[in-house]
């Protein structure tokens, strides 16, 4: 059953969150509180060969949104810090809505750092392993900790594809989409023009241009995806019905 326990001072972080105005998950805007003593043991990485032994790994699997950032930089690089993010779709471990707060330190090119909100938040299947010092606090390694989810025209969660790991997916998932998600734009104006073929070869990516009288525009749009209804019997895990009081 997920975990529904919180350590007294996240405990208070989360209370003050939740006092702070009569808001839903999503609208919360959490910033790290300086008094709650985080846990920096990060994991290495894995090169797993499926979702399956991804989520086996896993402490809590699921389709998690972007609510914040909040990270120390050095040169502008990220150093430490957290990410939080919304729980969209529980798959193992934690229950819709749930609030998770993702831990990373350290300038390797794995190390679990999310991109700043934009729009409603970037979307993300996530693999992560619980802190063992604090409920509600987990760590991750790319790309596992952040597999893009898009929408699709019909609104429809997809896994982007290809993805960032070196899984194999059977062809026949693989479907054309039309994506209507601002996140499956990238803006590749300021790139080279090898770049931006490397992109299109690498995720089959379609190259769109916009120009006015002052520049010409280059952006990358995803074209393929996994629909997530094809995602959760590759993942293999049950999800286990929630126990309230009543029924105790």
């Amino acid at each position: 059953m997920p975990k529904s326990r919180f350590s007294t001072p996240l405990l208070s972080l989360l209370t003050l969150f939740l006092l702070c105005s009569a808001v839903t998950a999503q609208d919360l805007l959490p910033e790290s509180n300086p008094e709650f003593q985080f846990d920096y043991n990060m994991p290495k990485p894995i090169e797993f060969k499926s979702l399956q032994e991804a989520a086996q790994w896993a402490d809590v699997v699921a389709v998690a949104q972007v609510v914040n950032i909040d990270y120390q930089q050095t040169r502008e690089l990220n150093a430490q810090g957290q990410a939080f993010l919304t729980v969209r779709v529980p798959y193992k471990g934690v229950n819709k809505n749930d609030l998770l707060i993702v831990s990373a330190k350290g300038f390797e090119e794995y190390q679990c750092y999310y991109p700043d909100r934009e729009n409603e938040g970037q979307r993300y299947l996530v693999f992560l392993k619980e802190s063992p010092n604090n409920d509600n606090e987990y760590h991750g390694f790319k790309p596992f900790c952040q597999l893009q989810i898009l929408l699709d025209d019909a609104g429809r969660y997809q896994l982007r594809y290809p993805t960032d790991t070196d899984i194999e997916f059977d062809s026949e998932l693989i479907q054309e989409i039309t994506y209507q998600d601002p996140h499956a734009l990238v803006d590749a104006t300021e790139w080279t023009s090898i770049s931006r073929e490397k992109h299109m070869e690498q995720f089959n990516s379609e190259l769109i241009t916009e120009e006015d009288l002052f520049q010409k525009y280059y952006f990358l749009k995803y074209t393929q995806g996994i629909p997530l209804s094809d995602i959760r019997p590759l993942l293999k895990v049950q999800r286990k019905a929630d126990i309230h009081s009543d029924q105790m």
